[in-house]
């Protein structure tokens, strides 16, 4: 195999930095708020104004943190504040009874068997995409992955097509990301009580936000049988609705809930895996030649997704260099230790997914695209790959999350050969979700051989 490809990487700051400088760069990158000194020592303790912040990147904390010790730390407050405006009060942000409530209710749409009876829905909205290029075209890859992601959220969630609010969730969902979703050394240091002018426009997002996912639910088609679940929102009314109503407060939570990360997360998972097989021709290769006769039909593709074993590499080996959720934070209520140190009460413990995932401790090669590393084996310790978290508050939608990135990944490379148009830097950027610097032009070629 030849020399592997190892993408850019935003510098890191100095490991003199102090609290206030690593919150003040997460406003701008995730990616770049981390001292190197993280990769080697488990756990750093930092001074913020009014209270410590503990930088936390080893195995043995995540298991402490979200095993061992999770009743001693709590979400940090400032997801309610940050992301509340657009998940209200959803399981992304809710603690304690609402957030168990909420989490028993939606179990049942996120089964292995239930994963398995949405991927056809998945098959079906790729193939509509795909039959919208041509044999030789230039793509935006990231824009045409967050259409297809929605489109595929859509169905799965709504049993509808997106086009009517594709373009308004988008902007959206994109302005949000990009301006208000970026966090504030405010918000970690402010009390919820205390608003601030960012506060105020994300209030005005809120009632902007909620007016549009209650317009989709209103567009949504009767269903054909009565009471009947068909979809992931007829579960969350049965669940949630107050006297079946579809528009109530738990439920519009959780609808922009599912929305975000429905397809937020995935259309960031496709492009950066697309981005590093643009990079990695042999690895490219591989995989065109596993999917090439698989059936990837809607009928079909449930039971043939376990036969790409490659293609399925290469989407955990992308979430692994870019996990789209790079990093989560909890609150100690408690004073408590935290692999020998000390963490006080009230101390916020932010936790870089992305590096533990980086860690030269952990991995051979850290920074280098292998797909191969997940084909050799053994599998990497529980609590040193951790793309949908772990614990408790794990993510719901993990497999269906998968299914949909292996699927769509499969079918692409069934079809065409990707290249990228040019060769400018692409580097992540960390603030809500991993997403690209800039949305580079692909080139996709129609492959002579395909289905």
């Amino acid at each position: 195999m030849s020399t592997l490809f190892t993408p850019s990487m935003p510098s890191s700051p100095p490991d003199s930095i102090g609290g206030f400088g690593v919150l003040t760069r997460l406003r701008r990158n995730g990616f770049s708020a981390f001292p190197e000194r993280c990769f080697h020592e488990p756990v750093v303790s930092l001074r913020v104004p009014g209270k410590s912040l503990v930088l936390a990147s080893s195995p043995e904390a995540m298991k402490a943190l979200f095993i061992g010790q999770a009743t001693t730390f709590r979400r940090l407050r400032m997801g309610r504040r940050v992301l509340g405006p657009i998940v209200g009060d959803g399981i992304l942000v809710s603690e304690g009874a609402v957030w168990r409530e909420r989490r028993k209710a939606m179990a049942p749409a996120f089964t292995p068997r239930a994963v398995a009876a949405l991927t056809p829905h998945i098959a079906t909205s790729s193939e509509e995409a795909l039959q919208t290029l041509d044999d030789d075209s230039v793509v935006d890859v990231f824009a045409f992955m967050q259409i297809l992601a929605l489109d595929i959220a859509a169905v799965t969630m709504f049993s509808m097509a997106s086009e009517r609010f594709n373009a308004s969730l988008r902007e959206m969902v994109t302005s949000f990301m990009t301006g208000i979703g970026r966090p504030r050394p405010a918000d970690f240091l402010l009390p919820l009580s205390a608003l601030t002018v960012t506060d105020w426009r994300r209030a005005r997002f809120r009632k902007r936000w909620v007016r549009l996912v209650e317009a989709i639910i209103a567009e949504r088609p009767p269903a054909a049988a009565v009471g009947k679940p068909r979809d992931l929102f007829d579960l969350l009314v049965a669940a949630l609705g107050v006297n079946g109503a579809p528009q109530g407060p738990e439920v519009i939570d959780e609808v922009g809930t599912m929305i975000v990360a429905g397809h937020e997360t995935t259309a960031t998972a496709l492009f950066w895996s697309v981005w590093l097989l643009a990079h990695a021709d042999d690895w490219q290769k591989m995989a065109a030649d596993e999917v090439l006769n698989v059936d990837l039909s809607p009928d079909n593709a449930a039971a043939n997704l376990e036969n790409l074993p490659v293609v399925t590499a290469i989407v955990r080996e992308s979430l692994r260099l870019f996990p789209p959720a790079f990093m989560t934070g909890r609150e100690a209520v408690e004073d408590t230790e935290l692999c020998g140190h000390v963490v006080r009460r009230g101390a916020m413990v932010l936790t870089p997914f992305w590096m533990l995932h980086r860690s030269p401790a952990l991995w051979s090669q850290p920074n280098a695209f292998d797909p191969g590393r997940f084909l050799r084996g053994p599998e990497p310790d529980r609590f040193a790959y951790l793309p949908f978290g772990v614990g408790p508050h794990v993510c719901i939608g993990a497999q269906l999350a998968m299914a949909e990135a292996v699927f769509v990944l499969a079918r692409l490379l069934q079809r065409y050969h990707v290249a990228i148009c040019d060769d400018g830097p692409v580097l992540p950027v960390g603030v809500l979700s991993t997403r690209p610097s800039r949305a580079p032009a692909f080139r996709l070629t129609r492959r002579r051989v395909s289905r």
